[in-house]
């Protein structure tokens, strides 16, 4: 009975991660963390590791980026990244799942505050999920 249990808890785990899978087509190249990234689509997901994220690109090269919580009266209407935008260099800020009030959010890392000292202008990109945010292909 017990190891029925685990079992069926494993398997809600799984489904859920599975669930929180979201697609992503980024017309831009990008920086998460420290990583540099080319234009393309993205599967982006919660990592088993607290406080990251995994972003794997359409070659099958993953990434794991550090994002801490942030929260917000309203849910977001739609699953989305945000990136800030310094010039013609995107960086990869916050994870939105729609219908939640609570996202993720990337610290600003050595690149990003470079760019920022550099550059007064400072815009917002936002990236819609291809699919809906509802899991990956």
């Amino acid at each position: 009975m017990a190891a029925a249990a685990i079992v069926l808890l494993l398997s809600a785990g799984s489904a859920y991660a599975q669930s929180r899978l979201s697609t992503f087509n980024v017309p831009f190249n990008f920086v998460a963390g420290k990583t540099v990234l080319a234009a393309g689509e993205y599967y982006v997901t919660e990592d088993r590791a607290p406080g990251m994220l995994q972003l794997r690109g359409s070659d099958r090269h993953t990434i794991l980026v550090f994002a801490g919580y942030i929260q917000t009266l309203d849910a977001s209407p739609q699953t989305k990244l945000v990136f800030r935008r310094y010039d013609n260099r995107y960086f990869l800020a916050q994870l939105w799942v729609g219908g939640q009030n609570r996202g993720r959010e990337v610290p600003i890392g050595r690149q990003e505050r470079e760019m920022a000292r550099k550059s007064d202008a400072k815009s917002m990109a936002v990236i819609v999920s291809t699919d809906g945010g509802k899991g990956g292909k």
